[in-house]
This record gives structure tokens, sequence and C-alpha cells, in this order.
């Protein structure tokens, strides 16, 4: 079974050529392998030599297993996913891998690290593109990225990240242990005093079907770092399920804007360590773009100091967004007839109502990403076409990315929630 796939050329600054190329649109071939999905060529055949009866068979197999595949996918509402790497993404990658005396290949580092885990850490992994994601985070060092994802599977359980995402829809579920709902009801309390002035939260999308996350640090109100940390977490991980059911995608937008901010506000230096310990470290290759809007006089000072802890990568993927040049990047990435004020938006949204937000449209666990394979992408230039199996309708090409990619600009206060539950990012600054 194959399907094509596109992958588009991400601007490395504010704005790049290629952003406005239609011709960047490089597709891939994806063919099914048991439970994993690969790149490969479309003229490349097998090479083995096998009877029609031995390849009939084998088709057989796959066409029952993707069958199984895609009733999961479909009976979660699930759309296929989509790979949010570019070739500019991918090309930087491996010139990075080769500087660096390493050799670049996804789907053999993709397996080592799957070799290196444990049974145990397999089954708490996030989701199956989880040494995916850190691979490429890591530019293919291998012994990093295997320490690495060992020790996000690791906080992911002592940080009770599991139950972070539940506490909201599970807080009374007489199904689990008293003691449990106790500690579901003290999270949900926690998370919800963090959010009661409404300084993160998650709203729309954007053209490309990635979830907004809004961040408005003047309107911070809490010094406690462990209970920021905890909002942080539980907003990421809403946003990135509505991404995944919205879209297919594996990316979030960040906005962050500006109004009302002074010093005062800034959070300690030890809640921005943290928030990009979290974001950097466990959220690797989650960030599509951060958006930081109309940034006051008072801002710069404080981002001087902060940027030395970002990674580069990371870096490259902030866009301040001021003046006409901000507005434009705003209105080319997002519907501004539906995004707050501060994301360059036109229309006055109802007003975000925390309560609403959290218990009324709780994190569900359909939304999360619960695809059972893998998504490897390494761009390619040579054009094809699906190939359909045999007894099997062709499967759908999966929609290209739409040609936009940044925008954001102006202030306001914050609206409504989701429709589908989306959310938004944490204290402190920076993305994943």
């Amino acid at each position: 079974m194959t399907v094509l796939l596109s992958s588009r050329s991400l601007a490395r600054g504010l704005f790049h050529q290629n952003d406005y190329d239609k011709n960047n649109y490089h597709p891939c071939i994806i063919t099914h392998s048991g439970t994993t999905l690969y790149p490969t060529k479309l003229e490349e055949a097998p090479t083995e030599e096998s009877s029609d009866d031995d390849e009939y068979e084998s088709v057989e197999r796959q066409q029952q297993q993707l069958q199984q595949q895609q009733q999961r996918i479909n009976n979660n509402n699930l759309l296929p996913l989509i790979d949010d790497c570019s070739e500019l993404d991918h090309t930087r990658r491996v010139a990075i891998a080769t500087s660096h005396g390493f050799d670049y290949d996804e789907e053999q580092g993709v397996q080592s690290i799957l070799d290196a885990l444990t049974p145990h850490e397999k089954q708490h992994m996030s989701d199956e593109n989880m040494p995916l994601r850190h691979y490429r985070a890591d530019k293919g060092n291998l012994p990093q990225a295997i320490r690495k994802i060992k020790a996000t599977i690791q906080w992911r359980q002592d940080f009770n990240v599991e139950d972070i995402k539940r506490c909201f829809r599970d807080r009374n579920n007489p199904d689990l242990p008293i003691e449990k709902q106790k500690e579901l009801n003290h999270l949900a309390e926690v998370i919800a005093k963090e959010n009661e002035t409404g300084k993160i939260y998650c709203r729309g999308y954007d053209k490309e079907g990635r979830a907004v996350l809004y961040q408005t640090p003047g309107r911070e109100n809490s010094q406690c770092e462990i209970d920021n940390m905890r909002h942080l977490v539980y907003h990421l991980e809403r946003a990135i399920a509505c991404t995944r059911h919205k879209s297919g995608r594996q990316k979030v937008c960040i906005v962050i804007g500006y109004q009302g901010f002074r010093i005062a506000n800034a959070p300690p230096m030890s809640v921005v360590k943290h928030t990009l310990q979290i974001l950097q470290g466990h959220y690797p290759e989650r960030m599509f773009r951060a958006y930081i809007a109309d940034p006051p006089m008072v801002f710069r000072g404080f981002w001087k100091v902060i940027k030395h802890f970002i990674d580069p990568a990371t870096l490259d993927k902030i866009a301040f967004c001021t003046g006409e040049e901000g507005k434009a990047l705003l209105e080319r990435d997002f519907d501004t007839n539906t995004t707050e004020k501060q994301a360059g938006g036109q229309k006055e949204l109802r007003k975000f109502c925390s309560r609403e937000f959290l218990f009324d449209t709780p994190h569900h666990p359909s939304l999360s990403s619960a695809s059972p394979t893998h998504i490897l992408l390494s761009p390619s230039n040579k054009p094809s076409t699906p190939i359909p199996s045999p007894k099997q309708p062709t499967q759908p090409i999966l929609p290209s990315p739409s040609n936009s990619q940044k925008a954001a600009v102006s202030l306001a206060p914050p609206s409504d929630p989701p429709s589908l539950p989306v959310t938004s990012v944490s204290n402190a600054l920076q993305p994943p």
C-alpha cells in the first residue's frame, strides 16, 4: 500500500522566497511495512525473487494490517499523520549531523532507538513517533537521542503527565479508587487556579490545521514553579492532541501577546529555565513557529537574557511580529477572522472563559495521538503517484500543506474556548 505525501520548505527567517514557491512541494512515496510507514522511491522495486503466490499473500497481509490500522484511526476520528518536516529542515539536519561525524538515516536511527528501549519504556512512550522526533531533534546523534528519550519517558511518569491530561475528565470517575479521584481533583484545582486569568489557552488553528496556543505574560498570576509547569504541560498536551485531530499534523503554533506586560510580570529565571527544559527536552519537534507580537521596549532586555538558554534550532522558529511586516506575516499564516487580536484578528471574539474551557470541554482521549504507526519523511524531490494495492480502493492522497507560513500581530484580550478542545502554552516563554 502506498500513499503520496508532500512536504514544504520552511522559512528560516520571517520570510523566505521558498515560502511563495508552489514548486517547493516535493512528493514522497510512503510504503507500509508491518506496522510502520517508511519512505521509498517510486522507481525502486523489490530485488528478491518470489513466487506470485508469495507476493499475493504478502499483499493480502499488508491489506489486512492497513485496514485494521485505518479502522483504529476511523474509530477515533483521526486523520492520517502528515509530517511537518520540510526538505529544508531535513537538509539542515543532514548537514549538521555530517559536520559532527554522524550518519543521518531516520529509518535506521528510529529502529536503533526502539532497540535500546525496554518493553516498559516502549509502553510508556507518548506516541509511536516519539523516537523519530528525538532523533531529528538531536540531528542524528544516536547516543544522545537515546539518552534523552529515556529521560523523557521517565519524566512523563514522574511528572504524572497522563494524570494531568485526564484530571478534568476523570476527577469524579466512580470507576477509579477514591484516592485516585482525590489526586485528579487536586491537579484539576491547581491547573484551574493557574488558568483563572487566561494567561495561556488554545483557540483555533492556523491555515494548515495546527492548534494555536495563546500566551499573555501580562496576565501572570502565580509564582509557584511546579504548578506553572503542570499548567504548561496540560496545555501542550491538549494542543498537540487537537492538532492531531484537526489535521493529522504533529506541531503547534504559539502566539505570545504582550498587552499589559511589565517587567514585574516577568517570571523568575528558574521558571524560564524549567519551561525551556520541558519544551526543548521533553517536547522536541513540537513547535512549528512562535510569534512574538508587538513586544514592548521593556521586553528587549529580558529577551537578551533568556535567548541564550534557547536552542539555535528553536530560535530560528521565533518570529517577532511588529509593524506592517508583522501584520503581513500573521495574515499569511492565519485566518484573521477567527484569531485573537494579538494574532492579527479582525473581529471581536467571545471572551475567554476558563471554567468553560477546562471543565465543560476537557481534554478527551479521542483527541490524543493514537495512530499505531510511525511516519518517516525524509523529503524526496522525485515526483510520483500513489500505487493502489490489489483488491483495495486507492488510498486517498493526503492533503498537501496550504501555501502559507506565518502571521501574527496586534494586541487584545482572550476569547472563548474552541469548539474542539485546543490549548495553549505555558508560563514563561518559548516553545519546544
